[in-house]
């Protein structure tokens, strides 16, 4: 009754919920670190550009990274599909405003193991003086190995650090600048849902320590049980 209640007055406000699918965990934190391009940074801020930017809604800036906080979305309990969607963006201005874009309302979607995308509004003019209006683009692939990320089921606790972050066409044509496959700078970033809604992801997490002694009691209980069958045989 009380969810039909708040999907009504969602409703009547015009506010659409976020849509969470079955057996997933809905992020209750989530922080995101990003330096977008060291180089693009230096040029834009630089003696020939002479610009800056700024940042609004859920992104700050902290050198050498803008920051990404209070988000919301979900995540699958294994990590192989989810969202988080942030409000505000930032804005690059260059070249006595002839340089001019914005890239506003990042998401970072999860779309497999280990990969993702961000997908951003991108709004203004380039560096080559095209007007540029787009919504949702997918602006850049993020990927990570294995060995990058940390998850801690118990405490409902994801995070992934430097993953790599490469620019698609998609976010090249929006851009300008920079052709598809560009590396920009890597990206980390923190999900928290409620504890024990994670996957514990496997024998993988498990300390070396810990790994070790398994692997060995394993190999011990196959030559145990080989014996056996050995001497079974011996038997008339």
């Amino acid at each position: 009754m009380r969810e039909a209640l708040a999907l009504a007055l969602a409703s009547a406000l015009g506010i659409v919920p976020l849509a969470i699918p079955e057996d997933s965990c809905q992020v209750e934190d989530v922080s995101l670190t990003w330096g977008f391009k060291e180089s693009f940074r230096s040029y834009v801020s630089g003696s020939i550009a002479r610009g800056s930017w700024e940042v609004s809604g859920d992104v700050g800036y902290e050198t050498p990274h803008f920051t990404f906080r209070g988000g919301k979305g979900y995540v699958t309990a294994d990590r192989a599909e989810g969202s988080a969607e942030f409000v505000g963006g930032i804005v690059f201005s260059g070249h006595e405003g002839i340089l001019e874009t914005s890239l506003q309302n990042p998401e970072l979607v999860v779309t497999g193991t280990r990969v993702a995308t961000l997908v951003v509004d991108v709004t203004g003019d380039t560096m080559e003086e095209v007007s540029v209006n787009r919504q949702d683009v997918h602006f850049a692939t993020v990927t990570w190995a294995r060995n990058d990320e940390n998850v801690i089921a118990s405490e409902g606790v994801w995070s992934v650090d430097d993953a790599q972050v490469l620019l698609t066409q998609e976010g090249s044509d929006a851009f300008g600048t920079y052709p598809a496959g560009e590396v920009m700078d890597p990206m980390s970033f923190r999900l928290e849902v409620a504890p024990g809604c994670f996957d514990d992801g496997g024998i993988w997490w498990v300390p070396a320590g810990a790994a070790a002694v398994a692997v060995g009691a394993s190999a011990l209980a196959l030559a145990i049980q080989r014996g056996r069958r050995s001497r079974g045989q011996e038997r008339p």
